[in-house]
Formats: structure tokens, sequence, C-alpha cells
């Protein structure tokens, strides 16, 4: 969590803010700005930005968060002078609990294996209305169809819905705790309890799914404290309150040991993978660097020469290959049907060399890859990508298709869709898929371990927990950056990679090409290796 948690402190007399949170930053870690963008844009979407309340110029720094970076974990300080936060953080250090959640009148731990919010509490106000709610009286979290549901806190079912009245919760559970408080779990596909059962915190209750009122898996989550609408705690009927400052968010990279996930990938290590010429054929160099670098995976455009399989294997007999399906969408609409009868012909000479890893297309959040065109957003891409499964596995039934790597970052309008929103829309193609492919890049050595721009492969792991993960594309863009740091920095790279579970290859862009790469590429223009593919070759791993 350090590595993705953030305080986030006014900008008026930001360094004795600083100083009264001093002890608390080097205690937990954290990263501290004074910029609420630079909080969002953090490790998004994947971080906890603790916020401090110290004037009417922050009261709506709260909202402002939830709308513009709706997936970040908030907690909310109110504290109105430097001098009144120190005791407060003060109190979280003693108790060894960076959100001072244990001194909480409810302390709520993560319901699902996802750590990831769908929808928070409070929005979409135009939706809610017409139920006669100021906004979404939940928090909708991440939970595929039969994903496990887990109680968030000590207590006894007082209720279980079994999907009939038409209830607008679906299957549900309702759990009775301490002080008056109620959770409720919404849109299962099973409730694993029964009224009248005491569960603990943590304890399997039920699995997710997309009954009732609800257009995708999911759980949703309400929590109500007893007589909070009549006392005026809440502007919600119902006595709901907002769940967020109650829940705790899950540790980076944290399992629940008993649903430790099993991927399919026989290796049970990630490979060191190298993407071929990024235009036309392998050539005689290329062969040479991928020999001196010690390759053991290598990855193609499906418009490249079957034949190259050949030769590497000549090298490594061992090697395992990826094809990308490359095509050119030219700002046109290329149906389902159209790309697979433009695969078929490319993909069968690999298949039949016993190629079976294809990443079905390439960052389509991007313009020319058919944003704007094919698609408007990532769940009509979703359609469009499990339609092309559908029919690819018809010719090639032991082929596993995997979702494609997206272009990290921001919106750019007219070029580019926001890597984190395009993924949340496309959702359902991710679990569809295989395994899913992720791109990461940095342009220094203190940006490797967050990869700019974008969400890293330690952002999918947390949104995808149970999928082989494959980083289908990395590279350090910079055009300044020595072909020595480079190597260090991606040998660096592979080691994290090599330990990480459930991610079969990673792949470095690119050996070679005739223009566009000049900064990224393995071999230099007279042919030989760069100091990347020495230093790779190297490896003590």
């Amino acid at each position: 969590m350090p590595d993705n948690h953030i305080i986030l402190l006014p900008k008026a007399d930001y360094y004795q803010w600083v100083a009264a949170s001093r002890a608390y930053v080097l205690k937990f870690q954290l990263n501290v700005t004074p910029d609420v963008d630079s909080a969002g844009r953090f490790n998004y979407p994947g971080q906890l930005i603790t916020y401090v309340v110290g004037s009417d110029a922050e009261r709506n720094t709260g909202k402002y968060l939830s709308e513009k970076y709706p997936l970040a974990k908030l907690d909310m300080l109110a504290a109105a002078s430097p001098a009144a936060l120190a005791p407060l953080l003060a109190a979280r250090i003693a108790s060894g609990d960076r959100l001072g959640a244990a001194d909480a009148p409810l302390r709520l731990v993560w319901p699902t294996d996802y750590n990831v919010v769908t929808q928070p509490f409070g929005v979409n106000a135009d939706i809610y209305r017409r139920f006669g709610l100021p906004g979404h009286e939940g928090i909708d979290i991440r939970a595929p169809m039969n994903a496990n549901i887990y109680a968030c806190a000590d207590g006894t079912v007082s209720r279980v819905n079994d999907g009939s009245g038409n209830h607008a919760y679906g299957i549900h559970v309702r759990i009775n705790h301490r002080d008056g408080y109620q959770t409720i779990y919404a849109h299962l596909t099973q409730a694993l309890v029964t009224v009248g059962q005491g569960v603990v915190a943590g304890e399997r209750i039920g699995l997710g799914d997309s009954t009732g009122n609800s257009s995708g898996s999911h759980l949703h989550l309400t929590l109500k404290k007893a007589g909070a609408t009549a006392a005026g705690l809440t502007a919600y009927p119902n006595d709901i309150v907002d769940p967020a400052p109650f829940l705790v968010a899950p540790l980076a990279g944290a399992t629940k040991p008993a649903q430790a996930a099993k991927f399919d990938w026989p290796l049970n290590r990630c490979l060191v993978g190298l993407h071929s010429r990024a235009d036309g054929p392998v050539q005689p160099p290329d062969l040479e660097v991928i020999k001196a670098a010690r390759i053991e995976a290598v990855k193609f455009l499906s418009s490249a020469q079957p034949a190259d399989v050949d030769q590497i294997r000549a090298l490594r007999p061992d090697a395992f290959f990826m094809v990308r399906m490359f095509a050119g969408f030219n700002n046109r609409v290329v149906t389902p049907a159209d790309f697979c009868s433009w695969m078929e012909y490319e993909l069968k000479p690999f298949y039949e060399r016993g190629v079976r890893y294809f990443e079905v297309h390439n960052e389509p959040n991007l313009q020319i890859e058919g944003w704007g065109y094919t698609w408007q957003d990532g769940r009509q891409f979703a359609a469009w990508f499990i339609d092309v499964i559908r029919r690819l596995r018809l010719l090639y039934p032991l082929a596993k298709f995997g979702f494609p790597g997206l272009s990290p970052g921001h919106t750019i309008p007219g070029q580019r869709l926001e890597l984190a929103l395009f993924l949340d829309q496309s959702d359902e193609a991710a679990r569809a898929a295989d395994w899913v492919g992720c791109h990461c890049y940095w342009q220094d050595e203190a940006s490797l371990r967050q990869p700019a721009g974008g969400l890293g492969y330690e952002d999918y792991r947390r949104r995808f927990p149970d999928k082989l993960l494959f980083v289908t594309e990395f590279s350090n863009t910079s055009p300044t950056a020595d072909a020595q740091s480079k190597g260090v920095q991606y040998v660096e790279f592979y080691r994290r990679l090599r330990v990480a579970p459930g991610i079969g290859a990673a792949f470095a862009f690119v050996v070679s090409a005739s223009a566009n790469f000049p900064h990224e590429v393995w071999r230099a223009e007279d042919g030989r290796a760069t100091a990347v593919a020495a230093l790779v070759g190297k490896r003590g791993f």
C-alpha cells in the first residue's frame, strides 16, 4: 500500500501542513502533494487518497475526486489547522492503522477479491433521482459472475432474498452489525448463508452475479445506520449512509489465502520476451540479437513471415511464441466477420506450426485502431471482441485468445480514450478472454515502478486476480536515455516479473524497425546488438 497511498494537503501554508503530517508520512511511507489532480492521477485507479479538509477551499475536494477519478479510494480528514491535524494523525500512528479504522464505530473489510470500485457512493444523481435518492445509494465493486462475496464485518444474517418479488437488488443478503449498522450485498447469483446465522468478517456469504436491476456482474454494497435519516446524519432515506469512510481497501497485491489463483501457465515463471521486427520479416541481424540476449519468448505480428518461427526455433528449440492479430482499420468500420476473414488466412500457418497464443488486435482505445469508427467505447469493443473470439475458436479450437494491451494515458480528443475508462467499459471482454495483455512504458528510472501514463501490470493484477497476464509490450521510450541505462532497467523489470505470479511473458519493444522507433530498437544500424541486448543476455536470474 505505501506505493499506492498519497496524502493530499491544503495548498495554503502547505509546508506547515507537511510538518504536521511528517511523522505519519514517515511511519506509513506515504507520498505527499498539494495538487488535487496529482493525487487523482497518482497510480490511478489503484490508489488510496487521504485528503485534508482544512477550510472552505477544500470542501468540494471529495466530490471533485469522486467525479473525476471515480475508481480512487478516498479517506477524508477534517482539520481546521495543521495543529488540529497532528493529533488525528498521531492517533493513527499509535494504533498502527493508517486509516484509523480500529477506532471507528464500524470497520468494513473488503467484500470481494477485486480491489476496484466501479461506481462510488452518491454519483449519478440524474439516474437515481427517479428512485427518490440523491445519488447512488451504495458502492459498486468489481465481482464477476460466481466471484466470492465476503461479509464486511461480524454480525448476524437478518434477511436472504432469493430473487423473488422483483426486488431491485435481486438475490441479496442483509447482515446486522453492532450499534445499529446493517450491510446489504446485492445482485448475487447465490446466497451461501441463512437467516439467523452468525458470520465473521471475511467469511464467504455468496457468489456474485447481475441479478435484479443490474446491467453487468458486480457487487452492490449498501450500508445503513438505524435512525440516521431521522437524526439528520444522512440526506438519504431509509437510514442509508456512505460506506466509504468505514471501508478498508486491501493492501496492494493482497489476496485471500484460501482463494489463491491457479493460472493456466505450465511454465510457472515469466519468460524473457522480445517483440520481433516491427515492420517486415525477421532479418539475420535480428536473429543474432535474439541469440545474444538469450530470449525465451518472441512475439510476431500476424503479417510477419510464418517461416520466422522456424528460424528462431533453430536457435531456441524451446522458445515460446505469440502472435498479435494485425490489421489496418483506417478510419472505417471493421465487422467481426471481416476481421476474422482476414485473420483466418494469416493465423493458419502460425497455428500449424504450433503457435497457440494470439493477441486479438492492439490498443483499441486509439482512434487509429478502431475507436470512434468500429466502436465508440469499451462496451462496443467488448461485444466486437467476444464475437471475434467466438468465430475464431471454431477455426482454432486449441488457441488461447488474449484481450489486447491498451494505449496508456488519459483521453486525447479524437485520438485516444482514457485507458482506465476503456478498461472498465470493456471488462466483459477481458473476462471472456483466455488471458489479458497490458502495455508498460516509462521514460526514467524513477517511473519504472509505475509505468508512465497508465496502468501497470500490478494494477491489472488487482483488477484480474484470476487471469493469466502477459506484458505484450514494454519499453523505456525516452529519446535521451542511453542503451546502458535502458538495459539495466529492462533487466530489473524482467527480474521483478520473473517471480510475479500469473505472468506468462514480458515482451520488450522492439528488436528492430525500419523507421519510427529509433530509441527502442535492440540492434544498432550496423546490425550489432545494443547494450540492452547484451545486459539482458547476462542476466543473473
